[in-house]
Protein backbone atom coordinates (compact mmCIF):
# COMPACT_ATOMS: atom_id res chain seq x y z
CA UNK A 1 0.00 0.00 0.00
CA UNK A 2 0.89 3.90 -0.75
CA UNK A 3 0.08 6.49 1.59
CA UNK A 4 -0.23 10.59 0.38
CA UNK A 5 -0.17 12.84 2.68
CA UNK A 6 -0.93 16.44 1.83
CA UNK A 7 0.11 19.05 3.44
CA UNK A 8 0.81 22.14 1.47
CA UNK A 9 -1.88 24.23 3.70
CA UNK A 10 -0.92 26.96 4.76
CA UNK A 11 -3.10 27.19 8.12
CA UNK A 12 -4.28 30.74 8.16
CA UNK A 13 -6.74 30.28 10.92
CA UNK A 14 -3.89 29.36 13.28
CA UNK A 15 -2.50 32.33 12.61
CA UNK A 16 0.33 33.68 14.17
CA UNK A 17 1.64 30.80 14.99
CA UNK A 18 1.53 29.49 11.00
CA UNK A 19 3.52 32.38 9.60
CA UNK A 20 6.98 30.41 10.84
CA UNK A 21 5.42 27.19 10.84
CA UNK A 22 3.26 24.48 8.77
CA UNK A 23 0.21 23.71 10.00
CA UNK A 24 1.10 20.15 10.45
CA UNK A 25 4.27 20.62 12.69
CA UNK A 26 2.18 22.96 15.14
CA UNK A 27 2.46 21.29 18.48
CA UNK A 28 -0.72 19.68 19.99
CA UNK A 29 -0.94 16.50 23.11
CA UNK A 30 2.43 16.05 23.41
CA UNK A 31 3.92 16.36 19.60
CA UNK A 32 3.42 17.42 16.52
CA UNK A 33 -0.33 17.21 14.52
CA UNK A 34 1.86 14.93 11.45
CA UNK A 35 3.29 13.35 14.43
CA UNK A 36 -0.16 11.90 15.55
CA UNK A 37 -1.16 11.13 11.87
CA UNK A 38 2.63 8.84 11.18
CA UNK A 39 2.42 7.00 14.19
CA UNK A 40 -0.95 5.97 13.49
CA UNK A 41 0.39 4.18 10.11
CA UNK A 42 4.13 3.21 11.45
CA UNK A 43 2.53 -0.19 11.88
CA UNK A 44 0.99 -0.78 8.43
CA UNK A 45 2.94 -2.24 5.68
CA UNK A 46 3.42 0.42 3.48
CA UNK A 47 5.77 0.73 0.37
CA UNK A 48 5.58 4.16 0.49
CA UNK A 49 4.70 7.59 2.07
CA UNK A 50 4.15 10.34 -0.27
CA UNK A 51 4.17 14.05 1.00
CA UNK A 52 2.59 16.57 -0.85
CA UNK A 53 3.94 19.88 0.42
CA UNK A 54 3.99 23.38 -0.03
CA UNK A 55 4.22 26.27 2.55
CA UNK A 56 7.24 25.74 4.59
CA UNK A 57 7.76 22.56 3.12
CA UNK A 58 11.48 22.56 3.84
CA UNK A 59 10.63 22.10 7.48
CA UNK A 60 8.12 19.26 6.66
CA UNK A 61 10.76 17.54 4.45
CA UNK A 62 13.62 18.06 7.36
CA UNK A 63 11.00 16.39 10.22
CA UNK A 64 9.78 13.74 8.32
CA UNK A 65 13.68 12.53 7.29
CA UNK A 66 14.58 13.30 10.94
CA UNK A 67 12.17 11.38 12.91
CA UNK A 68 10.85 8.67 10.67
CA UNK A 69 11.95 5.92 8.22
CA UNK A 70 9.55 5.12 5.54
CA UNK A 71 10.00 5.34 2.33
CA UNK A 72 9.34 8.84 1.87
CA UNK A 73 9.10 11.27 -1.33
CA UNK A 74 8.20 14.73 -1.70
CA UNK A 75 6.36 16.40 -3.73
CA UNK A 76 5.95 20.21 -4.15
CA UNK A 77 2.55 22.11 -5.05
CA UNK A 78 3.38 25.24 -6.10
CA UNK A 79 0.01 26.12 -6.10
CA UNK A 80 -2.85 25.40 -4.21
CA UNK A 81 -5.38 24.37 -6.19
CA UNK A 82 -7.46 22.23 -4.29
CA UNK A 83 -7.58 18.27 -2.62
CA UNK A 84 -7.82 16.85 -6.22
CA UNK A 85 -5.29 18.38 -7.45
CA UNK A 86 -2.26 17.82 -4.45
CA UNK A 87 -3.42 13.76 -5.03
CA UNK A 88 -2.99 13.73 -8.94
CA UNK A 89 -0.12 15.46 -8.65
CA UNK A 90 1.46 12.99 -6.02
CA UNK A 91 -0.02 9.91 -8.24
CA UNK A 92 2.11 11.15 -11.46
CA UNK A 93 5.25 9.91 -9.71
CA UNK A 94 4.07 6.61 -9.05
CA UNK A 95 5.90 3.92 -11.20
CA UNK A 96 2.41 1.43 -11.53
CA UNK A 97 -0.95 1.44 -10.09
CA UNK A 98 -1.24 -2.51 -8.72
CA UNK A 99 -1.12 -1.31 -5.01
CA UNK A 100 -4.08 -0.04 -2.91
CA UNK A 101 -3.59 3.86 -1.81
CA UNK A 102 -4.48 5.59 1.40
CA UNK A 103 -5.03 9.31 1.46
CA UNK A 104 -5.02 11.19 4.72
CA UNK A 105 -4.90 14.45 5.62
CA UNK A 106 -1.84 15.84 7.18
CA UNK A 107 -4.37 18.09 9.26
CA UNK A 108 -6.65 15.21 10.36
CA UNK A 109 -6.86 13.68 13.66
CA UNK A 110 -8.35 11.03 14.58
CA UNK A 111 -8.92 8.07 17.39
CA UNK A 112 -9.68 4.64 15.06
CA UNK A 113 -8.13 1.66 14.25
CA UNK A 114 -7.10 2.49 11.05
CA UNK A 115 -6.75 -1.23 9.94
CA UNK A 116 -10.35 -1.72 9.99
CA UNK A 117 -11.16 0.08 6.65
CA UNK A 118 -8.03 -2.08 5.22
CA UNK A 119 -10.68 -5.11 5.29
CA UNK A 120 -13.31 -4.49 2.68
CA UNK A 121 -12.89 -6.33 -0.73
CA UNK A 122 -14.80 -3.55 -2.32
CA UNK A 123 -13.49 -0.33 -4.82
CA UNK A 124 -13.04 2.16 -1.62
CA UNK A 125 -13.71 2.73 1.74
CA UNK A 126 -14.05 6.21 2.94
CA UNK A 127 -14.01 7.14 6.65
CA UNK A 128 -16.39 9.32 7.49
CA UNK A 129 -18.38 10.97 10.78
CA UNK A 130 -21.72 12.32 11.92
CA UNK A 131 -21.81 16.12 12.06
CA UNK A 132 -24.23 18.57 13.12
CA UNK A 133 -22.75 21.12 10.27
CA UNK A 134 -22.47 19.26 7.26
CA UNK A 135 -22.37 22.38 4.75
CA UNK A 136 -18.61 22.48 6.18
CA UNK A 137 -17.74 19.15 4.69
CA UNK A 138 -17.72 17.04 1.59
CA UNK A 139 -20.32 14.28 2.31
CA UNK A 140 -21.51 10.70 1.32
CA UNK A 141 -25.02 9.99 0.25
CA UNK A 142 -25.60 6.36 1.23
CA UNK A 143 -28.04 3.47 0.19
CA UNK A 144 -28.40 0.11 1.00
CA UNK A 145 -24.95 0.38 2.99
CA UNK A 146 -23.03 1.95 -0.10
CA UNK A 147 -21.86 5.32 -1.04
CA UNK A 148 -24.48 6.47 -3.94
CA UNK A 149 -22.98 10.05 -3.89
CA UNK A 150 -20.26 12.55 -2.87
CA UNK A 151 -21.25 16.11 -2.53
CA UNK A 152 -18.88 19.10 -1.63
CA UNK A 153 -20.37 21.07 1.26
CA UNK A 154 -23.70 21.19 0.25
CA UNK A 155 -25.74 24.28 0.49
CA UNK A 156 -28.74 21.92 1.38
CA UNK A 157 -28.77 19.18 4.00
CA UNK A 158 -28.34 16.26 1.89
CA UNK A 159 -26.59 13.99 4.91
CA UNK A 160 -25.17 14.57 7.99
CA UNK A 161 -22.05 11.70 7.02
CA UNK A 162 -19.06 13.76 6.74
CA UNK A 163 -15.70 13.08 5.30
CA UNK A 164 -13.49 13.29 7.64
CA UNK A 165 -10.40 12.67 5.48
CA UNK A 166 -9.04 9.35 5.24
CA UNK A 167 -9.67 7.51 2.14
CA UNK A 168 -8.72 4.05 1.45
CA UNK A 169 -8.57 3.25 -2.68
CA UNK A 170 -7.98 -0.53 -3.57
CA UNK A 171 -8.97 0.50 -7.46
CA UNK A 172 -5.89 2.50 -7.68
CA UNK A 173 -5.65 3.31 -11.47
CA UNK A 174 -9.56 4.21 -11.94
CA UNK A 175 -8.69 6.79 -9.21
CA UNK A 176 -5.78 8.43 -11.14
CA UNK A 177 -7.87 8.22 -14.70
CA UNK A 178 -10.80 10.12 -12.88
CA UNK A 179 -8.40 13.00 -11.24
CA UNK A 180 -6.51 13.10 -14.36
CA UNK A 181 -10.41 13.93 -16.65
CA UNK A 182 -11.12 15.94 -13.39
CA UNK A 183 -8.03 18.03 -14.16
CA UNK A 184 -8.05 17.87 -17.99
CA UNK A 185 -11.60 19.01 -18.22
CA UNK A 186 -11.28 21.45 -16.00
CA UNK A 187 -14.22 20.22 -13.47
CA UNK A 188 -13.77 22.43 -10.56
CA UNK A 189 -16.54 22.86 -7.44
CA UNK A 190 -16.04 26.38 -5.21
CA UNK A 191 -13.07 26.98 -8.03
CA UNK A 192 -10.69 24.04 -6.66
CA UNK A 193 -10.17 20.51 -8.30
CA UNK A 194 -11.59 18.70 -5.72
CA UNK A 195 -10.93 14.60 -4.58
CA UNK A 196 -14.65 14.47 -4.31
CA UNK A 197 -15.55 15.23 -7.91
CA UNK A 198 -12.95 12.25 -9.37
CA UNK A 199 -14.76 10.14 -6.39
CA UNK A 200 -18.38 11.07 -7.87
CA UNK A 201 -17.30 9.92 -11.58
CA UNK A 202 -15.90 6.96 -10.13
CA UNK A 203 -19.12 5.50 -8.95
CA UNK A 204 -20.64 6.44 -12.17
CA UNK A 205 -18.16 4.21 -13.91
CA UNK A 206 -19.36 1.43 -11.58
CA UNK A 207 -16.97 1.52 -8.26
CA UNK A 208 -18.71 0.28 -5.44
CA UNK A 209 -17.74 2.31 -2.15
CA UNK A 210 -18.44 1.97 1.60
CA UNK A 211 -17.71 4.12 4.67
CA UNK A 212 -16.69 3.23 8.23
CA UNK A 213 -17.66 5.81 10.61
CA UNK A 214 -14.47 7.30 12.94
CA UNK A 215 -14.66 6.81 16.50
CA UNK A 216 -13.21 10.42 17.48
CA UNK A 217 -12.34 12.88 15.27
CA UNK A 218 -10.52 15.71 16.23
CA UNK A 219 -10.67 19.70 14.56
CA UNK A 220 -7.33 21.78 15.02
CA UNK A 221 -8.17 24.21 12.71
CA UNK A 222 -8.53 27.27 14.98
CA UNK A 223 -6.99 27.81 18.69
CA UNK A 224 -10.19 27.09 20.17
CA UNK A 225 -10.61 23.62 18.62
CA UNK A 226 -6.64 23.34 18.61
CA UNK A 227 -6.89 23.19 22.49
CA UNK A 228 -10.03 21.23 22.83
CA UNK A 229 -8.42 18.64 20.95
CA UNK A 230 -5.40 19.04 23.26
CA UNK A 231 -7.31 18.02 25.90
CA UNK A 232 -9.34 14.93 24.40
CA UNK A 233 -5.70 13.59 23.46
CA UNK A 234 -4.40 14.60 26.66
CA UNK A 235 -7.01 12.90 28.93
CA UNK A 236 -6.50 10.20 26.62
CA UNK A 237 -3.08 9.36 26.59
CA UNK A 238 -1.01 11.00 29.59
CA UNK A 239 -3.68 11.11 32.43
CA UNK A 240 -1.30 8.73 33.60
CA UNK A 241 1.73 10.06 32.85
CA UNK A 242 4.02 11.25 36.05
CA UNK A 243 6.69 14.32 36.02
CA UNK A 244 8.32 15.95 38.84
CA UNK A 245 10.05 19.20 39.26
CA UNK A 246 10.96 20.93 42.52
CA UNK A 247 8.80 23.23 44.22
CA UNK A 248 5.76 22.61 41.92
CA UNK A 249 2.57 21.21 41.52
CA UNK A 250 1.26 18.83 38.42
CA UNK A 251 -2.25 18.52 38.04
CA UNK A 252 -2.80 15.95 35.47
CA UNK A 253 -3.25 15.33 32.58
CA UNK A 254 -0.13 17.07 31.12
CA UNK A 255 2.86 16.48 28.64
CA UNK A 256 6.13 17.72 29.23
CA UNK A 257 8.74 17.15 26.91
CA UNK A 258 12.43 16.19 27.89
CA UNK A 259 14.24 19.00 28.74
CA UNK A 260 11.69 21.06 30.20
CA UNK A 261 12.81 23.20 32.66
CA UNK A 262 9.79 24.54 35.31
CA UNK A 263 10.24 26.17 39.02
CA UNK A 264 8.05 26.93 41.65
CA UNK A 265 5.10 26.63 39.39
CA UNK A 266 1.38 24.90 39.19
CA UNK A 267 1.39 23.13 35.66
CA UNK A 268 -2.30 21.26 34.46
CA UNK A 269 -4.41 20.40 33.92
CA UNK A 270 -4.47 20.23 30.36
CA UNK A 271 -1.59 21.49 29.00
CA UNK A 272 1.07 20.57 26.63
CA UNK A 273 4.78 21.51 26.79
CA UNK A 274 6.99 21.13 23.80
CA UNK A 275 11.13 20.78 24.55
CA UNK A 276 12.88 23.84 25.33
CA UNK A 277 10.56 25.12 27.18
CA UNK A 278 11.48 27.22 30.56
CA UNK A 279 8.59 28.65 32.85
CA UNK A 280 9.09 30.28 35.84
CA UNK A 281 6.80 31.60 39.04
CA UNK A 282 3.52 30.81 36.87
CA UNK A 283 0.35 29.32 36.67
CA UNK A 284 -0.87 27.18 33.24
CA UNK A 285 -3.90 25.56 33.27
CA UNK A 286 -4.94 24.10 29.17
CA UNK A 287 -2.75 25.74 27.28
CA UNK A 288 0.02 24.86 24.48
CA UNK A 289 3.41 25.95 25.23
CA UNK A 290 5.88 25.31 22.10
CA UNK A 291 9.57 24.96 21.20
CA UNK A 292 11.93 27.14 23.44
CA UNK A 293 9.04 29.49 24.88
CA UNK A 294 10.23 31.07 28.23
CA UNK A 295 7.41 31.53 30.44
CA UNK A 296 8.04 33.79 33.86
CA UNK A 297 5.80 35.24 36.76
CA UNK A 298 2.42 34.25 34.72
CA UNK A 299 -0.89 33.26 35.50
CA UNK A 300 -2.01 31.75 31.40
CA UNK A 301 -5.63 29.58 31.29
CA UNK A 302 -6.70 28.31 27.51
CA UNK A 303 -4.00 30.40 25.92
CA UNK A 304 -1.55 28.92 22.87
CA UNK A 305 2.07 30.27 23.16
CA UNK A 306 4.55 30.25 20.14
CA UNK A 307 8.00 28.61 19.25
CA UNK A 308 10.71 30.77 20.99
CA UNK A 309 8.21 33.58 22.61
CA UNK A 310 8.90 34.94 25.82
CA UNK A 311 5.75 36.20 28.20
CA UNK A 312 6.52 37.95 31.70
CA UNK A 313 4.54 39.50 34.03
CA UNK A 314 0.94 39.19 33.07
CA UNK A 315 -1.98 37.48 33.64
CA UNK A 316 -4.61 37.31 30.88
CA UNK A 317 -5.24 34.76 28.30
CA UNK A 318 -2.79 35.11 25.21
CA UNK A 319 -2.62 33.24 21.41
CA UNK A 320 0.92 34.55 21.03
CA UNK A 321 3.29 33.55 17.84
CA UNK A 322 6.47 32.39 17.61
CA UNK A 323 9.80 34.55 18.77
CA UNK A 324 7.37 36.95 20.36
CA UNK A 325 7.98 39.10 23.19
CA UNK A 326 4.99 39.96 26.06
CA UNK A 327 6.32 41.84 29.40
CA UNK A 328 5.19 44.32 31.54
Amino acid sequence: MKIIIPVAGIGSRLAPHTYTIPKALVHVAGKEMLAHILDKIKDLEVSEVVFVVGYLGDQIIDYVKKNYSFNSQFIIQKERKGLGHAIYLAMQKFSDFEEPVMIMLGDTLFEMDIKEILKDQIDGVIVTSIVENPERFGVVIKKDNRIMEFVEKPEKPVSNRAIVGIYYIKNTKMLFECLKFVYDNNIKTRGEYQLTDALEIMLKRGATFNDVLCDKWLDCGKPETLLSTNKELLDIYFKDKEYKFKNCVLIKPVAIAEGVKIENSVIGPFVSIAKGVRIKNSILKNCIINEDAYIENAVLEESLIGHAAVYKNRYIRVNIGDSSEFTA
